[in-house]
């Protein structure tokens, strides 16, 4: 059944629903909790029901399912996508950082909605630049990445440095590639939000650490 997407087509920065895949995760709450506070809807997919409790507060529609199995009820009504999933520690990088990814993609190429906001990783296009520890998971995301890339998408892919917690700056560098870095995960939601406001970031790929400028003014610097 084709997704309705009607929200797709309102004016930039209008109201949308957005669905959040991975929404459960240390960014993927900063991007709904972003997401609300501008006074988008957000449909959010999540594995636990305790998860489900905290977003609901924020005012979030959630949906439980998993990336392994049924995901796709999430998507009901959304005019875009936003990816934030990651296998974490529980070391599946290559159902859930790839073959996830890559279905997901193809489902929104074959019936929406179009847009389609990725957070990825910094170091995707270069493993043997990075730690060890992180080889396979971003070998694993190079491929899914170029998936997303090689789709009729209208994709943004965003590849934030080293996470943290601590409270956002509002103000990153932004480039392809950038110097290695770190960035907390709020500042990372906030760059998501611009994407989503910004047709400009539209097939574009790039890296982002915490830097000295404010975050529109990075991204039109891309």
């Amino acid at each position: 059944m084709t997704q309705t997407t009607d929200t797709a087509h309102t004016a930039q920065g209008s109201p949308l629903t957005v669905a959040v895949l991975g929404a459960g995760g240390g960014v993927g709450r900063q991007v709904v909790h972003a997401l609300i506070q501008q006074g988008h809807a957000v449909r959010a997919l999540v594995r636990r029901q305790e998860q489900a409790d905290a977003l609901e507060h924020l005012g979030a529609v959630t949906v439980l399912g998993d990336l392994t199995g049924d995901w796709d009820a999430v998507l009901e009504g959304a005019g875009a996508v936003v990816w934030a999933a990651g296998a974490g520690t529980s070391g599946n990088f290559e159902q859930i950082d790839g073959r996830a990814l890559e279905q997901v993609a193809d489902h929104l190429a074959a019936r929406g909605p179009r847009r389609l906001i990725v957070v990825s990783s910094m170091g995707v296009d270069r493993p043997e630049q990075m730690p060890p520890f992180l080889d396979s998971v971003l070998r694993v995301k190079a491929v899914s990445d170029a998936h997303v890339q090689a789709s009729t998408l209208d994709y943004t892919i965003v590849r934030p440095g080293g996470l943290t917690n601590e409270q956002g700056s509002g103000r990153v560098s932004a480039g392809f590639p950038v110097q290695g870095g770190m960035i907390p995960r709020e500042d990372v939601a906030a760059v998501v939000l611009a994407c989503l406001n910004d047709a400009a970031t539209i097939g574009k790929t790039f890296e982002v650490v915490a830097g000295e400028q404010p975050v529109a003014e990075a991204l039109a610097l891309i």
